[in-house]
């Protein structure tokens, strides 16, 4: 009766530290859950700040030329757009088209 005893405590022990570790990780993939919402958060009022008027942001469909791309607009129709040769090199992508990387699209300025 008594081993039974001490081995019900020594597994009542084990599983209170497993339920330790198993809190702080949850702890852990909260706060990281509550970082990426943040980010998320904010890369979409920067989005919305890109979109202002006169603005469009779409995504490159393909490229047709070196210059030229069809591109479909986030409000949905798609155009022909070409890119400013005055955008340096390094800030965007593609000959020169200025794009925010976002999921596995381009998104660009037009």
């Amino acid at each position: 009766m008594a081993d039974t005893r001490e081995k019900a405590l020594q597994d009542y022990r084990k599983k209170l530290l497993e339920h330790k570790e198993v809190d702080g990780r949850l702890k852990e993939l909260r706060e990281q859950l509550r970082e990426q919402t943040k980010q998320y958060e904010k890369s979409e009022n920067d989005l919305k700040a890109l979109q202002s008027v006169g603005q469009i942001v779409g995504e490159v469909l393909k490229q047709l030329t070196e210059e030229k791309f069809i591109v479909k607009a986030t409000n949905g129709p798609r155009y022909v757009v070409g890119c400013r040769r005055q955008v340096p090199a390094q800030r965007g992508g593609p000959s020169g088209v200025q794009h925010v990387p976002r999921g596995p699209w381009q998104r660009l300025l037009l």
